[in-house]
């Protein structure tokens, strides 16, 4: 990895689609830079809580939140790792509660769990924004819609699993980061999605680096990835 965080770290920091999904923490690794003292930072729909390991292991303290039975999803991997600086906190990630506090709020693969509606994703951008601090930045990854054979692969997945979930297009999520000074997002995969094993998925990611990223739209694609800053 062009990080330096070896394969087995990426895998538990991002957890599934390693090689898509390690664009953004590529990205967010040199975005974070060096800091005169350890930021305070927010993990919003931690899970077992990849970010804020990838946090914590570079000294900065940070609030890992879930909806419920936060600290049961996401401290197993942080003990295994050994990091302190980590506290836990169950947050409905449409009602944050939290304003001014933090430096740096993150999260990955968050907003299409939180509600079906397009208002929702917006609640929930509302009050990670209103969270940070004058300055403060949001480092997101989150899927995105892509094309007609994404959504209908998604489809039947999610039938199987019982679940739904409501993905943003480009368009939609440049609309929920309209609120910060300025922002950057970028989008990655296109074919890898369609992988049965992790195995697959890292092929085809190879195929999509090579070429498929390069040759098609950012709305066929199914990750964004970026940076926004608050005013």
């Amino acid at each position: 990895m062009g990080t330096g965080i070896d394969a087995e770290l990426m895998r538990d920091i991002v957890g599934w689609d390693v090689r898509t999904w390690s664009t953004a923490v590529e990205f967010w690794n040199d975005h974070l830079g060096p800091t005169d003292a350890p930021l305070r930072c927010l993990e919003v729909g931690a899970g077992p809580g990849g970010p804020s390991l990838w946090l914590a292991l570079q000294g900065h303290t940070v609030v890992c939140t879930n909806f419920q039975n936060t600290e049961g999803q996401a401290r197993p991997l942080h003990d295994r790792y050994g990091v302190t600086g980590i506290t836990y906190q169950d947050v409905d990630a449409t009602a944050i509660p939290f304003e001014n506090e933090f430096d740096l709020v993150i999260f990955k693969s968050v907003l299409g769990g939180v509600g079906r509606e397009f208002e929702a994703q917006q609640r929930a951008m509302a009050g990670m924004l209103r969270a940070l601090k004058p300055g403060g930045r949001l480092f997101f990854a989150e899927n995105l819609r892509s094309t007609w054979f994404h959504r209908a692969a998604r489809a039947i997945a999610y039938r199987i699993r019982g679940s739904s979930w409501r993905f943003m297009s480009v368009r939609e999520m440049h609309q929920l980061l309209s609120g910060f000074r300025e922002h950057e997002l970028y989008t990655t995969g296109s074919l890898a999605l369609f992988g049965v094993t992790e195995g697959q998925r890292g092929a085809l990611a190879a195929v999509d680096d090579a070429f498929a990223d390069r040759l098609t739209p950012p709305s066929w694609r199914y990750v964004s990835y970026g940076v926004a800053t608050k005013g």
